[in-house]
Parts: structure tokens; sequence; C-alpha cells
């Protein structure tokens, strides 16, 4: 990933130096017209933006800690795209700080073929002016690059979440998919028709969230007990093909918990709430 977010700033006709712990991985990267350096403390006297995109924010933090680089962070802005907590985002941040820095955390929302693109969005949050100051250089990376904020944690809590988002969704496309190649439909196939229920996920979205707010958990539509029923018979089908079935599972502990709870007659929305204290 960090190969390919320099890519973009030399495509965008920036002046990038890279620095890598393996030598030999920024040779391309030269080749493109990369100044390439040997050492940390170079590649940061060398601009007063560092991106920095490691394995985990831990192994950042320990660049950053090194006393060579500690030294150098006055006046520089630090943007993290690697991976961590919001508690690491935090501690680095103030690390970063106290040096007389400015640190930007963000998460990367893409995979590397779609790094550049003016669609492809990267999440941020930390220092405001800094975040201003570089915006136009952060959005050669991303076209949209999204701020939410001075907290340096909650880039990366939106970042976690939307993940979990996305994962739970492709996984439950997978046991679709399975199921309906029982029927002869590929899997292919099966991608063209469930575009029909990113339709209906849309809706549901917004008349979840609505009722959310509102605080309106009628069963107008349907009851958590007619959907329990419905996905029993879900459930059922997967059990006579062989199947796995994790995300449906998940699914029906969360209704099973809300009739528990005496919600059965109550829409699908009530759910959240067992989700959100952990009960």
């Amino acid at each position: 990933m960090g190969s390919t977010l320099a890519r973009a700033l030399l495509r965008a006709g920036h002046d990038v130096t890279v620095w890598n712990r393996s030598a030999g991985r920024i040779i391309d990267l030269v080749n493109e017209g990369a100044t390439g350096v040997e050492a940390a403390e170079v590649a940061t006297a060398a601009s007063p933006l560092l991106v920095m995109c490691t394995i985990d924010k831990a192994a950042t933090e320990a660049i950053l800690r090194a006393e060579s680089i500690g030294g150098m962070l006055l006046g520089k802005t630090v943007v993290n795209l690697s991976t961590g907590s919001c508690d690491d985002a935090r501690r680095i941040s103030d690390y970063v700080r106290q040096k007389g820095g400015q640190y930007i955390d963000g998460g990367i929302m893409a995979y590397p073929r779609d790094i550049g693109k003016a669609e492809t969005t990267i999440v941020y949050s930390g220092d405001a002016e800094g975040f201003a100051r570089h915006k136009a250089v952060l959005r050669a990376m991303a076209g949209k690059a999204e701020f939410f904020g001075d907290d340096p944690g909650t880039a990366s809590v939106i970042y976690l979440a939307l993940y979990a988002y996305y994962f739970g969704a492709l996984t439950a496309f997978f046991e679709g998919a399975a199921l309906a190649e029982r029927a002869a439909v590929s899997p292919e196939s099966f991608r063209k028709i469930s575009g029909i229920m990113n339709t209906m996920l849309a809706d549901g979205l917004s008349d979840i969230t609505r009722r959310l707010t509102g605080g309106d958990y009628s069963g107008d539509q349907a009851t958590v007990d007619v959907h329990y029923a419905r996905q029993l018979v879900v459930r059922d089908a997967y059990i006579s093909e062989n199947i796995g079935y994790e995300t449906t599972k998940a699914y029906l502990s969360y209704l099973e918990r809300a009739q528990r709870a005496g919600s059965g007659q109550k829409d699908i929305s009530i759910m959240y709430a067992s989700v959100k204290d952990g009960s």
C-alpha cells in the first residue's frame, strides 16, 4: 500500500522522498521519479509533510519515537495511514504534539488498485490546521479526503467500523452465493441479482436510522418475530445444503436477544440496543 500511495503522489506531480526498512522495496519508485533514501532521518528532513504507511500503528510509533526522529518533528505534519486502534492514534498524536509537530490519523477505505482515484476515500481526523494546509496533497492519494474533527482517534474508529460493516456484508454474500450455486446460479449471476438487495438495503438503512433517531420501534412493516421465523427457513436451507451460515447465526442470535427482552412485536431496529451494550 505504501508504494501505491507514493506512486499516486508522483503521478500528481509532487516531489516524493521514500524510505523503507527493506531498501529493495523502493527501487521501482526511484525508477519512477521518487528520491530514495537509506535512512528514516533523511526522509524526515526532506519535507514538512510525512506520510507514513507501515504494517500497523505500533511500527509507525516505533519509528517516530526513535531519538533521532523525535527531535526532527518540530514543524512537521505527520499523516499516519497505518492500521491500529483509536488509543494508538491518540497516544502517537500526544507524542508528536509534544515534539512540536502536527498529527493527522487516517484510514484508507480502499484496496491498492483504487488509490489515486477521485472516488476513493481516506478518512482523517486530528490536527485541523495541518489537514487544511495539506489537503490538496492528500487528495492526490484519494479524491475524497474526509475530515472528522480534531480527535485523532475518530478516524480509526470510523475505519474499523466501516470495514466491520463491509466484511460482514461480504461474508453474507459468500453464504448467499454458495446457496444460489446449489441451484446452478453462478457467483457472477448472483452478483448481478444481488443489486436488488442493494437497493433494499439502502432503503432499510434509511428507515432504521430514522427509527433510531426518533425512537420509533413499532413493528409496522415486519416484527422481530416475523423476521425470526423467516430466518429459520433460511437457516434450514443452509443446513440442508451443508453450507456454512455464520452470518445467519449471528442475525438469529440478535433476534433471539430481542425476543428475550420482550421486543418480539417491535421493528428489528430494536436489535441495535443489544448490539450496542453487548447484552
